[in-house]
């Protein structure tokens, strides 16, 4: 029998977006294609600002589809053709490779019940374009539970950042404490750092941070410069004494994030940019000159491998569950959204699936 499911579908309508929960009809499982039911999924910043302010195509989101791509699911039926994995494991569906479509990287459908995986492989294919060689789904560690698995993807994203900053120092200051900040902080301390600071308007993400010994600092009533030097200590350099952080990683995209590299800063010093800035940024080139400074974006870091780093930082011991502050139900999406937009009392906000 077929299989009648919901599926949440995002709309763009210009300033705002919204979303419409509707019944769909899933094709029954071919020979070389896999079908999982979803289990939980995360709301990524990338869903919240297409839902809040519109301009879905900029976060690579398109009305009428299907989105989500932050999502743990299981297999429930399995093409003869497909090897390697079989009914009851856990997998994270890959982003634009889930359905061989490279423009799908925010429209998996993490926030429908179940989906269909084309032409399934876990080592990528020969017949498609070679930058398409990445498996369409990653088997997951079930032991690790599900709300530390539902952070693998967002982890993914600033751990990018933290591992190209492995073997490049021990000091850190991280902008943002959000999720995708704390996956930064984190996976720098999972790599060897000895001190990272997060910097960050909210108290209450603050405080998680605290929970997982790192430091932090709330410009909304402490002095920025006074405790980066009173953590990091100071250094002479091109336009006075700064900080001795030997990174900085921007998790926001904003210009007050580019500002704290700017100022504080000092030889030597590198940044890496997560965030995505909608609006170009200022930088103190001459600085950047003197000081013998390092700019860069985060890279790529394969998803293969990134979850296997955030799975080894959870078998430490690192808890990384407590980031989930609020569960929903797929009906309730509309409330989940709206909650993961208030930073002083939403970590990450998760759509939970019976």
């Amino acid at each position: 029998m077929a299989i009648t499911y919901k599926a949440a579908l995002y709309f763009d309508d210009g300033d705002k977006g919204h979303i419409e929960i509707v019944d769909k009809i899933l094709p029954e499982c071919g020979d070389d294609d896999v079908i999982v039911k979803n289990l939980i999924a995360g709301i990524c910043g990338a869903d919240y600002l297409a839902y809040a302010h519109g301009d879905g195509p900029s976060h690579m989101l398109y009305s009428g589809q299907e989105f989500g791509h932050e999502m743990v699911s299981e297999v429930i039926a399995v093409g003869k053709n497909v090897k390697g994995i079989e009914v009851g494991d856990w997998v994270f569906p890959n982003m634009g490779y889930a359905h061989r479509d490279r423009g799908r990287m925010a429209t998996v459908g993490g926030f429908s019940e179940y989906l269909y995986l084309p032409k399934f492989t876990l080592e990528g294919r020969c017949d498609i374009p070679v930058v398409d060689l990445q498996p369409s789904a990653i088997k997951l560690d079930k032991s690790l539970g599900l709300k530390n698995l539902v952070l693998m993807e967002p982890f993914a994203v600033g751990g990018k950042a933290a591992k190209q900053m492995e073997g490049q120092g021990t000091t850190a200051v991280v902008i943002g404490a959000g999720i995708i900040g704390m996956s930064a902080a984190l996976m720098l301390k999972h790599y060897g750092y000895e001190k990272v600071m997060i910097i960050d308007f909210s108290d209450f993400r603050l405080e998680n941070a605290k929970s997982f010994d790192l430091l932090t600092c709330n410009p909304k009533h402490e002095d920025v410069e006074q405790s980066l030097k009173d953590a990091f200590g100071v250094r002479g350099a091109y336009g006075g004494m700064k900080c001795g952080a030997e990174v900085f990683i921007d998790c926001i995209g904003v210009q007050g994030s580019m500002d704290y590299f700017n100022k504080y800063a000092g030889v030597g010093a590198k940044l890496s940019i997560v965030g995505t800035h909608h609006k170009p940024p200022t930088i103190n080139a001459l600085s950047v000159c003197f000081n013998q400074q390092h700019i860069m974006g985060c890279g790529s870091y394969p998803y293969d491998k990134s979850i296997a780093d955030t799975s080894a930082l959870v078998r430490s011991g690192v808890d990384l569950s407590k980031l989930v502050t609020h569960e929903f139900s797929l009906e309730d999406i509309d409330k989940a959204m709206a909650t993961h937009g208030d930073a002083n009392s939403a970590q990450k906000v998760v759509i939970v699936y019976p």
